[in-house]
């Protein structure tokens, strides 16, 4: 079966994709651990304001509440713009959030993922699959691929593999 992989990034909240850099937004939430140390939690790229779907029905669509988030645990909605996190000072924001270890380095390393390795996005759903089926075999490790690797995936997620549907 042949399937079309498509270009952007998936959303975290809807699922839909966002498919241009300036629709995108990466947030996060803000707020105190139990020894009042500011932690940071909840990373994830979402829709821009006014441009995801149900813009019309939610005033938030799929960002955060930020007056839920506060009366929930009085965390503070942060974000910047998808072109923050991009090219190399986009890569330079992503390591010092790293290095800071406000967050966790897990959710930090994903968007790094998502956001710095071409073709990384389109695929990364699709690698258990193409594993387990001996299309592909990481040269790392699991969650962290090479550009032939991803790119073998990719032409085989467009010729014959993948479930329809599964390739952002």
């Amino acid at each position: 079966m042949r399937m079309k992989v498509s270009v952007g990034w998936r959303c975290s909240a809807c699922g839909e994709l966002i498919t241009r850099i300036e629709d995108g937004w990466v947030e996060w939430l803000a707020g105190e651990d139990v020894d009042g140390v500011t932690a940071l939690k909840g990373l994830r790229l979402v829709h821009r304001l006014g441009t995801g779907p149900g813009t019309k029905s939610k005033s938030y669509a799929c960002q955060y509440d930020s007056l839920r988030e506060f009366r929930t645990d009085r965390s503070i909605v942060e974000g910047l713009s998808l072109e923050r996190f991009m090219g190399p000072d986009g890569l330079m924001l992503l390591l010092s959030l790293i290095a800071c270890r406000e967050m966790p380095e897990e959710d930090v390393m994903e968007l790094a993922k998502r956001v710095q390795i071409p073709g990384y996005e389109q695929a990364r759903d699709l690698f258990p699959e193409a594993i387990a089926e001996g299309v592909v075999e990481p040269s790392i490790g699991k969650g962290y691929y090479l550009q032939g690797e991803i790119q073998t995936l990719l032409r085989w997620a467009m010729t014959e593999g993948a479930s329809p549907n599964e390739a952002a």
